[in-house]
Parts: C-alpha cells; structure tokens; sequence
C-alpha cells in the first residue's frame, strides 16, 4: 500500500515538475524570442532586388519573368538578360531567409513558379535568382507585384518586408488571335441562329397541331349538337267508299 502511495506522488510531482510551466506564456521566453528578433534585424544588410520590366505584350504568348536578390558588393551582378529585356532595380534589405513572389491579376493571366519561393541570401556576396512563367490570355491590362520578405531563420514569422514593386502592362491582340476571336463569333452567331430557326420550327409545328386539334374539336362538338333526325312515317292512304245502294 505504501509503494502505491509512493509511485502516485511521484507521478504527479513529475507531471507537475515537466507541464506546469508553459514556454508560450512564460515571461523569460517570449523576452528571449524578442531579443532574438532584435538582433536578426540588426544583422541584416542592405541588398538589391532586380526584376523584368516588360513592355507591351501579346496575348496568348508565354513571357519569362526574372527576379534577383544580392548583397551590396555585387555591384555589377553578371545575370543572363534575355534579347532586349529591360530590368528595373530596387533597394532592400537581406541577409537572412528571403521569399520572393509575383502576384498576377488582370487580363486572364496566368503566372506559374519556376523556382524556389524562399532562398537564402546571407552574405554581401550572396545572390539568388527566381523565374515565373507568364501568359496573358485575354486583351486588356494585367497588373504584376512583385513581393520581397525577410523571414527569421526557416520560419514564418517576417522580420522585414518590402511594399510591393508594381507595374502595369498592356495585352494586345495579335492576328491569329483575331482571327481565332472572329470565328468564335462567327460560330457563336451561326450557333443562335440555328436555335432560333430551330424555335421558328417549333413553334411552327406546335401551331398547326393546336389549329388542327381545335379544327376537330369544334366539329365533334358540331356534331355532337345537331338534334337526331326522327323517322317519318308515311299514314296510309284512305280509300272513300261509296255506299252501294
């Protein structure tokens, strides 16, 4: 009896030893988590974010968009530029965990990742590159913002991020494109115009039915009306006789 006692006290003194104290709202934990925010902050540098400027485009066309992340000793990055790209630049900070994505709107477009979305840059001399596969697919104007956050270490939680870096772009049409939106219309005209044929019909047929069923209607009933014939009866003819004397 008494090493049951014994072994019920311990459990709960360990119980109460290992889950009394809560790291989430213990004071000394959440002052370490801050002072650990602090100095990431601190030891974050300045960088340069380089991302495609594009100009008018096509619609139906895919296009290439690039991004780029460095230290401030990178002064002259040697990147690969596609034929008469333009680039635009940007000041931010690195020197941590960086994520990086292009938000898309406008135009039916589509923008698909090529790359990591989170890279390290934590040195001066560090660079890292992601890529999105673009394509309009209606005319008009798309919008492209591009997003830069610091995160601490390989979390969630942002130690810094950048307001957007956004342009606007026009879609124009091309020929085939044209030609492609023309032969939708056409087929879409030639598509209400069978259905209204096809009502015309319709609503034909359903006519001469009704007029042909109330033709014989009102004949039923005509027939049904007239009174029968009774049938005559012819009276004999009488004969006068004369009286014979």
């Amino acid at each position: 009896m008494i090493t049951w006692t014994v072994g019920i006290v311990l459990t709960a003194f360990l119980a109460t030893s290992c889950g009394g104290r809560s790291t989430e709202h213990d004071p000394d934990s959440q002052a370490l988590y801050g002072q650990e925010i602090i100095k990431s902050r601190k030891e974050m540098f300045d960088g340069r974010v380089t991302y495609t400027e594009l100009g008018s485009v096509k619609v139906g066309r895919s296009l290439e968009f690039e991004a780029s992340l460095r230290g401030f000793r990178l002064a002259k990055p040697h990147e690969r530029h596609a034929p008469g790209s333009r680039r635009r630049t940007g000041r931010t900070l690195v020197g941590t965990l960086m994520g990086v994505k292009l938000h898309c709107s406008g135009a039916g477009v589509r923008c698909t990742a090529l790359s990591s979305e989170r890279q390290n840059v934590l040195t001066p001399d560090d660079v890292a590159e992601w890529q999105w596969a673009v394509k309009p697919t209606r005319t008009g104007t798309m919008t492209l913002a591009l997003t830069v956050t610091a995160y601490y270490r390989d979390t969630r939680n942002v130690l810094f991020e950048k307001p957007p870096f956004s342009q606007e772009v026009h879609v124009g049409t091309t020929a085939s494109h044209a030609a492609q939106g023309a032969a939708s219309d056409m087929g879409a005209v030639v598509t209400f115009l069978a259905a209204l044929l096809g009502l015309g019909v319709a609503c034909a047929t359903i006519a001469d039915f009704w007029q042909r069923r109330t033709a014989g209607k009102k004949q039923g009933d005509g027939k049904k009306k007239s009174p029968p014939q009774r049938p005559r009866y012819h009276s004999p003819v009488r004969v006068r006789r004369r009286n014979r004397r």
